[in-house]
């Protein structure tokens, strides 16, 4: 238990401060501890999921497991078993059982890691190596209507831009699959999508967007929100489809992007979705491949008329790079961007008693940020429950669409035109005018 009594005292060191400076120092005084290393190597590395959290601790489990012996077997363990199985739950009990309440409460906040030290991954990687935790993030896209001579000249592919839920699809050493969300948040109990993932090369990573699956066509904004409605649910999350539209090898992930072209990883992508076939993994075909950039303009209107979102254009030459990216190019006809809400306000004749409008907070071209009322969109349900709970809104990223961005006249602030409510991002957690 050593581990556990050299991790006990680094965090009661660790937290008794709140100045950055005094917590680098105490993380450098354990440079050489491999033990504490170890430890915060599990908490923060976003690859690493346990499956278990506060909800299922409460559970009671009544089977016999083996005994875990020590803290760096108890990690081992749960770096292999992320599905919260009554197994996992009962071992970790087993190895609190012989642990006093701090000490347990301590070893819970690890396994579920959500332990709270005060300090980042960022910090972490200052003192202990820039690899020592791994970064999460995805590829971007940038807006073509800023930048539309990007792309003359250049061979590139065109696809169906789908308005879901991100998901990165990634394997664990031991073939686990976990489905994260952009921000690096995991979606639990993916029963029918855990079971056909299966199927695929565990030694690849997968990028693409969830939807709910349903018989006829329906506004994009619409399916938005009754998939948000399943992937924000407790219990099992099923009649998801994962469109994925690429992939790349895990260890190029962690590395921070992949060499591989677009256009040979989407083929490459797209023949093995072929060959495993299963009906909750679909292919986001090329729409287009060549140079034509009247194309471009021509597809996104087909698709825009359909009522889908647009289209995206990645240069067929291009990288998968782990940031925004002008290789990647989103054509919608109706601006969207990320807002927070900063308050609400209750609405008048039909809507009173219930939710009228919610202030936003935007980022405008000058860098700064403004603000602006958004009272269209909500639905007579969400009306209710946003007046009934406003914390359920207020302090949260939602997802606003909007004509134009406009300069006012009076003051050279900035407002929204004409914007309205099109859904929660609970994957999100930052302002973003992309």
């Amino acid at each position: 238990m050593n581990a556990l009594k050299d991790f006990t005292a680094f965090y009661q060191k660790i937290t008794a401060t709140s100045s950055r400076l005094e917590k680098e120092a105490i993380l450098k005084d354990y440079q050489d501890n491999a033990a504490v290393k170890e430890i915060l190597h599990f908490l923060f590395n976003p690859f690493i999921v346990t499956g278990i959290s506060k909800k299922k601790l409460v559970k009671t489990v009544n089977m016999t497991v083996q005994r875990c012996q020590d803290l760096h077997e108890l990690l081992a363990y749960f770096t292999m078993h992320n599905t919260g199985r009554d197994e996992d739950i009962a071992y970790l009990k087993q190895f609190t059982s012989d642990l006093d309440a701090g000490q347990a409460e301590l070893v819970y906040g690890i396994i579920k890691k959500d332990l709270t030290l005060g300090a980042s991954e960022k910090t972490l990687n200052k003192v202990f190596g820039s690899d020592f935790i791994p970064a999460f993030n995805v590829m971007l896209a940038e807006k073509y209507a800023e930048n539309t001579e990007f792309v003359v000249g250049k061979r590139f592919v065109i696809t169906e831009k789908f308005d879901g839920v991100r998901c990165m699809l990634i394997f664990n050493d031991a073939g686990e699959p976990t489905f994260f969300s952009r921000a690096g948040k995991s979606f639990d109990d993916m029963v029918e999508l855990d079971a056909e993932v299966r199927h695929l090369n565990p030694q690849m990573v997968y990028d693409g967007e969830l939807l709910l699956g349903v018989e006829k066509p329906i506004d994009s904004a619409d399916l938005y929100r009754m998939t948000v409605k399943v992937t924000n649910s407790d219990g099992a999350k099923t009649g998801l489809i994962y469109n994925i539209f690429d992939s790349l090898p895990k260890s190029d992930l962690i590395a921070g992007g992949s060499a591989i072209p677009c256009e040979e990883r989407k083929a490459k992508l797209g023949q093995e979705l072929r060959q495993v076939n299963q009906p909750h993994l679909k292919e986001v075909p090329i729409l287009y491949a060549g140079d034509d950039v009247a194309q471009i303009d021509k597809i996104c209107d087909e698709y825009t008329n359909m009522g889908r979102e647009g289209v995206m254009v990645n240069l067929a030459n291009a990288p998968y790079e782990c940031k925004r990216s002008k290789n990647l190019l989103k054509v919608k006809r109706f601006n969207t961007a990320d807002v927070r809400v900063l308050d609400w306000e209750e609405g008048s004749g039909a809507n009173r008693g219930k939710l009228g409008a919610v202030i936003v907070e935007f980022m405008a071209p000058d860098g700064k940020k403004y603000t602006c009322k958004v009272g269209s969109g909500f639905e007579k349900e969400e009306r209710e429950d946003f007046f009934a709970h406003p914390e359920k809104i207020v302090g949260h990223i939602i997802e606003v669409g909007y004509f134009e961005l406009s300069q006012n006249q009076n003051d050279d602030g900035y407002s929204l035109r004409f914007p309205t409510f099109k859904g929660m991002r609970d994957d999100k957690d930052e302002i973003s005018m992309y």
